[in-house]
């Protein structure tokens, strides 16, 4: 998590001095610490703000300890768009990830690609998330942290098959390009012997 403009930050002094500390982060990045001063912190992973928070009080606060913890988290918007069932700009979470997104804008239509999201930054693909690899497989390495203006791209569903008998999971599933019937039946809960 990176710190950024409205988060909270939470301190608190022991020993020496004791003091608790509801510190905002300015537009310019900075908390202002009474007796210490302003502190840039934008941009600092939370672990690196605890670390310089720390090593700046105890350094100039000599017998005093610190306890470094977030507290409210800001916002970020969001766009999106294409086959979800309700496309738009969403306001979540800094700590909301794509398929939180997702689920905030109530989901993908119908005719919506379960396997080929976008998230694009700047202009930039990011990362391509196949909903597959996490509802079968439990994978959620693509399912990437959000950041501020972040747009969601649901592509419309490609080629689809369905399957039925004598499988766990009789349904119709969307394949790639080069997915074949040994995929469909993986899809389907069942292995595929030759």
């Amino acid at each position: 998590y990176l710190i950024g403009p409205d988060d909270i930050i939470k301190i608190i002094l022991f020993g020496n001095s004791n003091k608790n500390y509801q510190l905002k982060v300015t537009r310019e990045g900075e908390i202002f610490m009474p007796e210490i001063g302003p502190i840039n912190v934008a941009g600092l992973t939370f672990q690196n703000l605890k670390e310089m928070v720390k090593t700046t009080i105890m350094s100039q606060m000599i017998g005093t300890k610190v306890s470094v913890t977030l507290g409210q988290l800001r916002n970020i918007d969001v766009f999106i768009l294409g086959a979800a069932n309700n496309p738009g700009m969403y306001t979540i979470s800094a700590l909301s990830n794509l398929t939180n997104a997702i689920f905030e804008s109530g989901g993908i239509d119908t005719s919506g690609s379960l396997r080929n999201i976008k998230l694009k930054r700047n202009g930039q693909l990011i990362t391509e998330l196949d909903l597959y690899d996490l509802l079968i497989n439990g994978d959620t390495s693509n399912d990437m942290r959000l950041m501020q203006g972040d747009v969601i791209l649901i592509e419309s569903i490609g080629k689809t098959a369905g399957i039925r008998g004598e499988v766990n999971r009789p349904y119709i599933y969307e394949l790639k390009e080069r997915e074949t019937l040994e995929d469909l039946i993986r899809f389907a809960g069942s292995d595929f012997k030759k």
